[in-house]
């Protein structure tokens, strides 16, 4: 690939031993496929409510509907340690702590929804469970989750949670204040990207709680 670029807290792709279509040749071509195969998975995803099982299985299913025509190693965990993320012998565990904790949540009824969901982006970002596409994939199952409990997904911007921007640098510094237990700048940052009358009664929410 012709002028690889590194992007401010992201994984650089490096190796693209992997790359399905052959005539990409720069980042903005990438992004590009990429976008369209996303797209595919939220239309499958987004337009049927229902009840989906949050389990290791459908956090890997997730991830091959988003990039199954990208990438070979779509929907599989990661063989190998990286500059973030857990060991890579440690995935598995993790995800099924993270899923195990996603179901107490509920059936204590631990937070809102909207906490919840937001809990499970931080921690899929935190292990960072796959070769490429984390933030991406941890946004979209928080969008998933949502929806199939009777919520509007969340309206992220585009590009600018991907690329350089003061926008992604706060979404970074926000997923390590959650890193470190604190999920308010989290929960804040997010808020924004919250449909206009949920935003509202989130809002409301907080104060009633301060």
């Amino acid at each position: 690939m012709k002028e690889e670029r590194v992007i401010f807290g992201n994984t650089p792709v490096l190796d693209l031993s992997g790359l399905i279509p052959k005539h990409i040749t720069n980042r903005e071509q990438l992004n590009e496929w990429e976008a369209a195969n996303i797209l595919k998975a939220e239309r499958k995803l987004l337009t049927q409510r229902r009840k989906l099982p949050f389990d290791t299985a459908f956090i890997l299913k997730t991830h091959g509907f988003m990039f199954d025509d990208t990438w070979n190693w779509a929907g599989t965990f990661r063989k190998f340690d990286v500059n973030i993320g857990v060991p890579w012998h440690s995935i598995q565990e993790q995800v099924k702590l993270l899923t195990d904790d996603l179901l107490s949540w509920e059936m204590q009824n631990t937070f809102h929804a909207f906490g919840r969901s937001v809990r499970l982006h931080h921690r899929l970002v935190k292990i960072h469970p796959f070769v490429n596409g984390n933030g991406r994939h941890a946004r979209l199952i928080s969008d998933v989750y949502l929806y199939s409990r009777n919520e509007k997904p969340l309206e992220w911007p585009g590009y600018e949670l991907i690329d350089n921007s003061k926008l992604r640098e706060r979404y970074i510094l926000a997923l390590k204040d959650a890193d470190a237990g604190d999920y308010l700048p989290l929960e804040r940052f997010i808020r924004r990207f919250v449909p206009g009358k949920i935003r509202s009664r989130l809002l409301k929410t907080h104060i009633e709680r301060a």
